[in-house]
């Protein structure tokens, strides 16, 4: 029988903590604090690993929102319309892995943003801003939340 996710998860943790840790000398102590670290993530990915699909089609869904207010702006000018129909394709192609499909759809408002600024589009730059930002902080406060766990934020790593 092939070991479970945490039994490896957990293997790796214990080899990191028994043998790589104390095998260093003291004097790395840049070393020690990267070995620490990736201890401290493998922790918080088997702490998150159950809801980490609910949380990816979260994402999904708020990415997906904000670039359906992006295209209801109505047409991009003609500077970004490939980044304006390459957003319109990635919100259009159903996605089996919502980290993926999110992915496609973040990297393609991106492109759009990059377009716009460099393109000197400013007037539609504005308007992005004014359909993005609101969105954006909304999402935040739920990576905030998801991250909490982590402790690097204070008002919500409070214990």
């Amino acid at each position: 029988m092939n070991p479970s996710v945490d039994d490896r998860l957990n293997s790796v943790l214990r080899a990191l903590e028994t043998v790589v840790l104390p095998a260093l000398p003291e004097s790395a102590s840049l070393a020690q604090e990267q070995v620490m670290l990736a201890m401290g993530q493998i922790q918080i990915i088997q702490a998150q690993r159950d809801v980490t699909p609910e949380f990816e089609r979260g994402e999904l869904v708020d990415i997906s929102t904000m670039g359906n207010a992006i295209l209801a702006l109505g047409p991009a000018p003609e500077t970004c319309a490939a980044q304006h129909e390459a957003l319109k394709a990635a919100l259009a192609k159903p996605g089996n892995e919502p980290r993926t499909a999110a992915e496609s759809v973040r990297g393609a408002i991106d492109d759009l943003l990059v377009a716009a600024r460099q393109s000197g589009e400013d007037a539609y730059r504005a308007q992005l801003s004014k359909t993005i930002l609101p969105l954006a902080k909304e999402r935040a406060g739920k990576d905030r939340e998801w991250f909490a766990v982590m402790g690097f934020d204070i008002d919500l790593s409070a214990a």
